[in-house]
């Protein structure tokens, strides 16, 4: 890699402002700290002209301001590269894919570096990188958590790298002292502000690449650092901990260097060493004179080129939003930048090879993306909503709409569209329901009329994550690790729904396929899809979501035949929500509630409050294997405010045809197996009810349904007294 050119002698002229400079600074009692350096022992690659390095300590010693030196740098190109690996997780976790937490450090001679432990592993994905909106946020025990998760060790080696800082004690102890009483953590330090602390490349490798399982970089300013980072070659031994799997992490400068590029306050006057000196000879006024500046960064993180922004509900000393200001930069960029994740104080993103998620820290504070028309010059800026798990990190930046008002109003045109084409697979079991004739014997031809049909229908997705819901699924399925195939098309195909859905199967170490058709570019080919879904599957599991969506796409993919053809060989059917509904003849569905679509995040951040909630429920036909209407959610109210309960009953009363409904609390299931059901409730309280109108009088009654345990027929338990 080709470094930085030394820098020309700089003028004295500026204000002198800071205090000599504190030899004894240097100096650490810590058992942790590294020995004294000599000159003669100096990094080898300090340039022979004056390095920024030596500019800084000259400014300290004779008192210069520190911005004029770095405004130069500020267009540096300090990219080292991707960091990338072959064995970076799936798009699509397995069951067994966890970060192993029981792993331990060997080494019983804890000051031999050279016996460390090699944290290296061909089989794990890089780089692993917890990047937070501040400092402090490393710790905040959700976000402490990940780093600790990554490192695959209850107490990893840390190297806490305090060069944005300047090295300064105060910061070191802080962070020293808050691994320590979280599980004992080591902590070393490596100073390479100033020259005379610099160690040799050798001692620099031993650190970072052989020893550390963590790099714990300070907040403080950016620029400062990467140019010293550049001098001395730490940034290429950052590279190649990085490719072995170390874990970089840190807050505000210690986040943002790990990207492509970064949002920067490194000019602001009072981000030095010394800032009370600045703060005490500037007015108000000079201190508020300064702009953010876009810089580049290591460029460590994987896939789009985003701009990092920590800070990013916070305002600068300068009177300017960051927010706003990052959106002003990807305007100027025109293109050149994608797009910015910005990161709130409290945040962090946590990026795992080509997987991310976002973890609040305090339950509130978030990530967001944010990306610019190139035509328009207009911003759209999104939250993203913190996950439990990884996904795709381009999924989850990704912000072309599909669409709000075309997506809907195209779905619209298809609400009387009949999906119907399994009315017939419960026909012959409730055909054979003869009370008079309970105990004939069955004839053969009878014995091949009863339905294989297997249904467990939720309120939720989340319900099917209760012992009691769960369970049925695997009894219907007959075996004790069934084979999954997840169809996420109504929540279209995001990885996040997927971890929700499939994560007590993958706790079960099931083994699960998935099968993506809602974009066309994704769909397999129909040998493809009828070798899962027919010849391998003991379960199709259908998230929840945009129910009309999905139908459309399984119709016009053909997905829905093999779907009937799966449920006629006893495949088990389930699902929450949509993934409940569309084994019905109907749903009482919100597929047109605005904020129903892939990127649900950005639609709520541009729409206000009046146009989420001016939508309505619809009646749409499913796929027509149980002989009634499905209304999920019963017991809650919609967005629109409208209850759902209330709707259903309005909407069996201006039905034409006399089918009944099946109103699903939020956290029970309908369970079907041929002609017989029985309702499960997942916490003890919720159940199903049976809504049916009176055609003459327009009144309806509705009867909820005992979880008793037991099955009965499905006529009789959808068979309610007038």
């Amino acid at each position: 890699m080709v470094k930085a050119a030394p820098l020309a002698n700089l003028s004295t002229a500026f204000l002198s402002l800071s205090p000599p400079l504190d030899t004894a600074a240097t100096t650490r009692s810590s058992s942790n700290a590294l020995p004294p350096i000599s000159e003669s022992s100096s990094s080898p690659q300090k340039p022979q002209q004056q390095s920024h390095a030596d500019l800084v300590s000259a400014m300290t010693e004779n008192g210069t301001l520190l911005h004029p030196v770095l405004e130069r740098h500020v267009g540096t190109d300090f990219n080292v590269g991707e960091v990338t690996s072959s064995a970076a997780p799936s798009a699509v976790p397995s069951a067994a894919a966890s970060v192993s937490g029981d792993a331990s450090n060997d080494d019983d001679d804890d000051t031999n570096l050279e016996d460390a432990d090699d944290n290296s592993s061909a089989s794990e994905a890089v780089p692993k990188i917890v990047a937070c909106g501040k400092g402090g946020a490393l710790y905040l025990p959700a976000i402490f958590s990940k780093v600790i998760e990554l490192s695959g060790t209850d107490a990893p080696n840390i190297v806490y790298i305090g060069t944005a800082s300047f090295d300064a004690d105060k910061n070191y102890l802080r962070h020293s002292e808050e691994f320590a009483s979280r599980g004992g953590c080591e902590v070393r330090r490596l100073d390479v502000s100033e020259p005379h602390t610099v160690p040799p490349t050798e001692e620099m490798r031993r650190l970072v690449v052989d020893w550390a399982d963590v790099l714990v970089c300070s907040g403080g300013n950016t620029l400062h650092a990467l140019l010293r980072w550049k001098e001395t070659g730490l940034d290429l031994l950052m590279k190649e901990a990085a490719q072995n799997g170390t874990v970089l992490c840190g807050g505000s400068a210690g986040a943002g260097c790990w990207f492509n590029s970064m949002h920067s306050d490194s000019l602001r006057p009072d981000n030095v060493k010394h800032p009370s000196r600045v703060k005490a000879v500037l007015d108000e006024d000079e201190l508020e004179d300064w702009d953010y500046v876009k810089i580049s960064g290591l460029g460590i993180v994987p896939g789009p080129d985003f701009m990092a922004v920590p800070h990013f509900d916070r305002t600068g000393t300068n009177g300017m939003e960051r927010s706003e200001h990052a959106e002003q930069v990807l305007v100027e960029t025109e293109g050149e930048v994608p797009g910015a994740l910005g990161i709130d104080n409290n945040a962090a993103i946590v990026i795992e090879g080509d997987m991310a998620m976002v973890v609040s820290g305090d339950g509130e504070a978030t990530c967001h993306v944010v990306i610019a028309d190139e035509e328009t010059g207009e911003t759209s800026t999104a939250p993203l909503v913190p996950q439990e798990e990884l996904v795709p990190f381009e999924e989850l930046v990704d912000l072309v709409k599909p669409a709000t008002a075309d997506h809907l109003e195209t779905l619209e045109e298809h609400v009387a569209t009949d999906f119907g084409i399994a009315e017939d697979l419960l026909e012959p079991a409730l055909s054979n329901t003869n009370a008079n004739a309970e105990d004939a014997p069955a004839s053969a031809d009878q014995e091949e009329q009863v339905s294989n049909v297997k249904i467990v229908a939720a309120g939720r997705m989340k319900a099917l994550q209760m012992p009691a819901v769960f369970e049925k699924v695997i009894e219907l399925s007959g075996k004790d690790q069934p084979k999954i195939v997840y169809i996420g098309t109504a929540s279209f195909d995001r990885t996040d729904k997927f971890n929700v859905c499939t994560k007590a199967f993958r706790e079960l170490e099931c083994e699960i396929e998935r099968l993506d058709v809602s974009e066309s570019d994704t769909v397999p080919s129909m040998e493809e899809m009828r070798r899962l879904v027919v010849d391998w599957a003991d379960v199709l599991l259908c998230s929840g979501g945009n129910t009309l969506h999905g139908l459309l796409r399984w119709k016009e993919t053909g997905l829905d035949l093999l779907m009937k053809e799966a449920a006629e060989q006893g495949t088990v059917l389930c699902g929450g929500s949509a993934g409940a509904g569309c084994w019905f003849n109907s749903i009482h569905s919100d597929s047109l509630r605005p904020d129903n679509v892939k990127n649900a995040e950005c639609v709520k951040n541009e729409l206000d409050d009046e146009d989420l909630i001016d939508w309505d429920f619809v009646k749409i036909s499913g796929l027509g294997i149980i002989p009634a209407m499905c209304v999920p959610h019963f017991e809650t109210t919609g967005t629109n405010e409208v209850a759902r309960s209330e709707h259903a009953e309005q909407v069996l009363v201006d039905s034409e045809d006399n089918d009944p409904a099946i109103g699903i609390d939020e956290n029970a299931a309908l369970v079907v197996d041929g002609d017989m059901a029985m309702v499960v409730s997942g916490d003890g309280e919720a159940t199903c009810h049976v809504v049916i109108a009176d055609e003459e009088t327009g009144e309806t009654i509705t009867e909820p349904i005992e979880p008793d345990g037991e099955m009965v027929l499905l006529e009789e338990l959808m068979d309610v007294q007038s």
